[in-house]
């Protein structure tokens, strides 16, 4: 069981001989083309910035399946009604779950009030009309990965009795994305033993965020929590340990 960090929020998870790939935004230093045929894509929405404008290129590659909130299936059913097939498409919703081989995934609600200046660079950079809302996170296996989202409390809410050990959390602290403060509370709150910090680079010239990941690691080691903090490079691989998830 592992996850490979691809840069942004795009996350590839190796669980039970499943690849699963979350928001697969890929761009430099990433050749997409060389990664693992993925088996399964899950769309946390639709921005720009989380992948769904490859969704056809990816599909013509890999052949998978993709699942993604309701709203944003249909979008992809018109957009790619010639490219992808109604039965290559899963749709979920918060609190919905979904089986795929050996893994079941659960929709996790996540808040992403995004403001005028975020949906001026959306309307800039997105070239498309793909719906950002709802946004999705997703559980599976141990895994939380919180899509795009502040602080809410619905998260552990949502992951009331179900264990994390690896939460991979926003924390760039600008355009309705939670700050290393907030990323940290959500973590502690879902009981999660590690933190992969996301979305916290910049996305195109002079569109930064506030924080970086080492912004986290200087947050954590000031509270002395006992959450660990894995802040990876673009291409690193982090092994977990499949009998204790630990």
């Amino acid at each position: 069981m592992s996850l490979t960090y691809l840069g942004h929020s795009a996350v590839r998870f190796d669980v039970s001989g499943v690849n699963v790939y979350v928001d697969p935004y890929f761009k430099e230093p990433v050749d997409w083309t060389k990664l693992p045929k993925g088996d399964l894509i899950l769309f946390s929405h639709g921005h720009f910035d989380h992948g769904v404008q490859m969704v056809s290129q990816l599909y013509e590659a890999w052949q998978c399946k993709i699942a993604a909130p309701r709203n944003l299936i249909r979008w992809i059913q018109r957009k790619h009604r010639k490219r992808i097939p109604v039965d290559a498409l899963i749709a979920i919703d918060h609190h919905e779950t979904i089986t795929f081989g050996p893994i079941t995934i659960r929709a996790i609600p996540a808040h992403h009030p995004i403001n005028r200046l975020g949906k001026t660079i959306l309307a800039l950079n997105a070239r498309s009309r793909a719906p950002g809302k709802p946004v999705n996170g997703y559980y599976f296996e141990g895994f939380y990965h919180a899509g795009d989202t502040i602080y809410t409390p619905l998260i552990s809410e949502s992951l009331k009795g179900f264990p994390v050990h690896t939460a991979c959390l926003p924390i760039g602290g600008k355009y309705a994305v939670a700050s290393p403060d907030e990323a940290l509370r959500i973590a502690e709150e879902i009981g999660a033993k590690r933190v992969v910090p996301l979305h916290f680079q910049a996305l195109v010239e002079r569109v930064p965020f506030r924080y970086q990941s080492s912004d986290l690691v200087k947050h954590a080691n000031s509270t002395g929590t006992h959450i660990e903090i894995c802040a990876l490079a673009i291409g690193q691989l982090l092994e977990i340990d499949v009998k204790s998830k630990s």
